[in-house]
């Protein structure tokens, strides 16, 4: 949910034309976190998504 939250403030600071101005205030080590946000779908999956695609697969 979090890397959600960044991934979001990532398209905003890319798409979104940050200023220089909202750049230099902001803390520079958080805005290397946003800049690494990976969408949902290029993310390690958590071991309750891994067993329920197993799932669906044994049931095909």
């Amino acid at each position: 949910m979090i890397e959600d939250y960044d991934y979001t403030i990532q398209q905003l600071l890319v798409f979104g034309h940050m200023s220089p101005e909202d750049a230099e205030n902001t803390d520079f080590s958080r805005l290397i976190e946003i800049m690494n946000a990976r969408p949902r779908n290029d993310r390690p999956k958590s071991l309750w998504d891994f067993a329920a695609d197993l799932d669906k697969q044994e049931r095909r």
